[in-house]
């Protein structure tokens, strides 16, 4: 008798699956109606090979945070780098953004769903807050070296201002990709609030 069996796959490549099946039925249904059988079920596995993989729903909703996380970072520009024009690093961290925005959506849908389940899921709540505060501290960063380079106020609060400024510009993440059209003006608004003076502004188109 010939026996058919599914071809090998890796490790991460099978957990990469499993991130992307469970990111897409949380997107289509929302995180309470997230089965394990059901993503098992979309990536073509039985439920003891899932659960090889994620052990419990715990588990795998910490997997997407921790893929749909590293998504995101995988489309940022290089760090900071004191080198560099402060206003043209700024404009480059909302770029990769607004991007993100464009060319994956469900990264930023997905986000906002997690959010909704951090009450009940520890090990999401830290996987969101670290990327929280490491996302805001690259623009806090950028933020101070724009005022060693006396671009930006030299009483701006980097930090504070850098929460403002991502507060602001997360406000797109739930409009999609057809929803940006005022992206630029509100980081220009919020900018123009961070210059120094007149006269030091440098090109950033």
């Amino acid at each position: 008798m010939i026996t058919h069996s599914q071809p090998y796959v890796r490790k991460d490549e099978r957990r990469a699956m499993i991130a992307q099946a469970a990111r897409e039925l949380i997107l289509e249904n929302g995180y309470a109606a997230l089965r394990t059988r059901d993503v098992a079920a979309r990536v073509g596995i039985n439920i003891s090979t899932l659960h090889f993989h994620v052990p419990s729903k715990t588990a795998l909703v910490a997997l997407v945070a921790e893929t749909t996380r590293d998504s995101f970072l995988a489309m940022l520009p290089p760090a900071p780098d004191p080198a560099r024009p402060a206003r043209v690093q700024l404009r480059a961290e909302a770029q990769a953004y607004r991007d993100s925005l464009r060319d994956r959506p469900e990264l930023a849908a997905c986000f906002m769903q997690l959010t909704q389940t951090s009450g009940i899921e520890p090990n999401v709540a830290a996987v969101l807050e670290s990327f929280t505060r490491g996302w805001c501290q690259r623009y806090a960063d950028i933020l101070a070296i724009g005022q060693a380079q006396e671009v930006f106020r030299a009483d701006l609060s980097p930090f504070p201002a850098a929460i403002a400024m991502t507060g602001a510009l997360t406000a797109f993440g739930h409009r999609g990709s057809n929803g940006l059209e005022m992206f630029w003006p509100v980081f220009d608004e919020i900018e123009r609030g961070f210059l120094a003076a007149p006269g030091k502004e440098e090109s950033v188109r």
